[in-house]
């Protein structure tokens, strides 16, 4: 696993391109719905996986963010109080 930093831009596009996938289940959805297709079938388990590994690393990276939110917090009070 690479632990790389990333930049507000970074993350919208990682956000933008989980929408995109997100978009496209949902359109084939729709197009089943369109079509009356009840049994389209597919390969869901290691998708499946993915996701919940996905929701665990947000989970996670979100804690890791409130962390450094705190840390900055308490640098620009420790920064205000000291002049």
């Amino acid at each position: 696993m690479t632990l790389k930093p990333y930049d507000p831009e970074m993350l919208d596009g990682l956000a933008l391109r989980l929408l995109d996938l997100a978009s496209a289940v949902r359109e084939m959805a729709n197009r089943c719905r369109e079509y009356q297709i009840e049994d389209f079938a597919l390969h869901d388990k290691k998708a499946g996986q993915w996701c919940g590994q996905m929701e665990r690393w947000v989970r996670k990276s979100q804690a890791e963010l409130e962390m450094k939110i705190l840390e900055a917090r308490a640098g620009r009070r420790a920064a205000s109080a000291s002049r």
